[in-house]
């Protein structure tokens, strides 16, 4: 009789311990499992849309001008592409028709002119330029004759503590400066991974309300950003850009399936699906984050490169649509360029954010989708070419099945 007693509890023993390592290997999954954030509509919308070429447009620099900016803006009421160079501290403008320069405005570094080196800038006519300067968070209103009619410093450094850490601007092509509704409006992003960081501390949305003479801020990182490292620095780099007749801004994060619609107007934000049929989940990097996080940069990048992430977000307002890119993986084949080693897709969404369809851009071209802007002829997307004497871009059409 005890010897069945002993057998029995043996027995209870052995299938509680069974459990019980079952639940930790469970445990052990799940966790490993979350670390990443999934596309829940993952192939569950129809692809009605292709991208075709339409032509290429040349644009000619010479020796003193770099193709590599990282600041350009196309000026629809004028027809005219503008690029800052950073080698003279001067805003170049060309005739986007026959790719030749038309003007230049060069900045004073000093002096009663001098607004620094700028970083970049909002030209809403010839009479209204906005010039932004990094070091000093100084943005400057420029009549024509480039002469500071208004003068403002952010002081977002003032505005900062240990519990809220809202991000600086830092500007470029796909994270501009905009000026609309009476407003400017900066993007900017969180570089540290950091525990501090919640759910309401960290927003990524600079806005300096001239009726009001204030700095606000809004669009805090979504909620994976607080739970996981996604690599700090430009990893984490939001992109944005406006509907002016909604008055209001779409912010791309680029580890999200969604957008996040924001009204200028009533400071509301609303969500949007806008994730790609060809990617399932995005993958957090693999070490914890801490309240100071020290990543190693060649890991990090190599993880970066790895996964797949959105970028850039157009608004084309000929057409009533959204553009959103998204980075696939890298591959071997597109090793060999320069900037476009990862596959790039392009997602359309109309004008309620509905998705549309995608298409991937052509891995034969070394694409700066970076540098992108919209015309009355379609998408304009620069590629890096052997031509010094040229900055070249190529036009896309989006073709939509009904």
């Amino acid at each position: 009789m005890p010897s069945n007693i002993f057998i029995g509890m043996i027995f209870i023993l052995q299938n509680y311990m069974r459990k019980i390592f079952c639940f930790f290997i469970s445990l052990l999954l799940f966790s490993c499992a979350e670390k990443s954030v999934k596309n829940k509509y993952y192939g569950k919308f129809d692809n009605n849309c292709s991208i075709q070429i339409l032509g290429k447009k040349d644009i000619i620099i010479d020796e003193n001008f770099s193709p590599t900016s990282m600041y350009i803006q196309y000026i629809d009421h004028t027809n005219e592409l503008s690029i800052y160079n950073a080698h003279d501290n001067s805003v170049y403008f060309f005739d986007y028709d026959q790719g030749i320069m038309s003007r230049k405005k060069q900045f004073s570094l000093e002096g009663s002119k001098g607004v620094g080196l700028i970083q970049g800038y909002d030209y809403v006519n010839e009479d209204s330029l906005f010039v932004y300067n990094v070091n000093t968070e100084f943005v400057c209103l420029l009549n024509s004759h480039l002469e500071i009619i208004w003068k403002r410093r952010l002081n977002i450094d003032e505005l900062q503590s240990m519990d809220f850490i809202p991000s600086f601007p830092y500007l470029q092509t796909n994270s501009p400066m905009k000026y609309i509704s009476h407003k400017l409006v900066f993007g900017g992003m969180g570089t540290a991974e950091t525990t501090a960081e919640t759910s309401t501390n960290r927003p990524v949305t600079t806005i300096y309300d001239f009726q009001e003479d204030s700095v606000k801020f809004a669009n805090n990182y979504p909620e994976q950003y607080q739970k996981y490292n996604w690599g700090g620095g430009f990893y984490r780099m939001p992109y944005f850009d406006v509907n002016e007749e909604e008055n209001n801004m779409i912010i791309s994060f680029p580890q999200d399936h969604y957008l996040y619609v924001y009204s200028l107007q009533n400071n509301m934000q609303s969500k949007y699906y806008a994730g790609s049929n060809l990617i399932k989940e995005i993958k957090a990097y693999d070490e914890k984050k801490d309240l100071r996080t020290n990543n190693n940069e060649d890991r990090v990048r190599d993880w970066f490169f790895s996964i797949p992430t959105y970028r850039s977000i157009l608004y084309d307002k000929y057409r009533n649509l959204y553009y959103r890119f998204a980075c696939l993986p890298k591959t071997e084949k597109l090793r060999k360029f320069v900037s476009g080693t990862q596959p790039v897709i392009v997602i359309v969404l109309d004008k309620d954010f509905n998705y549309l369809g995608e298409g991937m851009l052509p891995d034969d071209i070394d694409m700066r989708y970076t540098n992108s802007f919209v015309t009355k002829d379609g998408l304009n997307i620069q590629v890096v070419n052997d031509n010094e004497d040229l900055m070249t871009f190529y036009q896309f059409k989006i073709e939509i099945n009904e």
